[in-house]
């Protein structure tokens, strides 16, 4: 099995000019805590994701240590956590981006993505011999193609429908 066989396609692109705050929504809209990069030129940049975009909301200093455990004598509100993240909001996404990714080709075996993903590279984009971004391949999106039940588009126009009928409901 390859990686275009179970690859997502990329449906909407992130550029890195895009600016973080609109990238922030994309990823709580969609429930996306890693999501693929392009350059405007369409090539694969890197890989944006809430643990980066986290790092941000911490306090300065912190940021800058590393403790794990024992802070419970700071007290953060939630104000000063999302005062801290609207600063860089009117940034370009492309200054958060980790641009060391290993990416696979369409015809890359399906192993070498897994051997990624299990190493802590929870997406593995899929990109062309152009180095277009053309799809990504996750644990779910490899258990989608494991699962011959499913498909993907039905499951895409069941999520617009349900969100039109919130929409609906909302308005009433």
């Amino acid at each position: 099995m390859d990686c275009k066989t179970v690859m997502a396609p990329i449906k909407t692109s992130i550029c890195t000019d895009e600016l973080a705050g609109v990238v922030i929504d994309f990823m709580v809209e969609k429930h996306m805590g890693l999501v693929p990069v392009i350059e405007p030129d369409g090539k694969f940049a890197g890989l944006i994701s809430g643990d980066s975009l986290m790092g941000h909301m911490l306090p300065k200093s912190l940021a800058a240590m590393h403790p794990t455990h024992n802070l419970s004598y700071l007290s953060e509100t939630p104000d000063e956590m999302l005062e801290r993240l609207e600063d860089i909001r009117d940034r370009p996404i492309g200054e958060f981006i980790d641009r060391d990714v290993e990416v696979a080709g369409p015809d890359t075996p399906l192993i070498d993505a897994l051997m990624l993903i299990k190493n802590k590279q929870y997406v593995v984009p899929v990109v062309d011999h152009d180095q277009k971004l053309i799809g990504a391949i996750s644990f779910f999106s490899v258990l989608y193609a494991l699962n011959k039940n499913y498909d993907r588009d039905e499951v895409q126009k069941a999520k617009e429908h349900a969100r039109e009928e919130r929409k609906k409901d909302d308005s009433q």
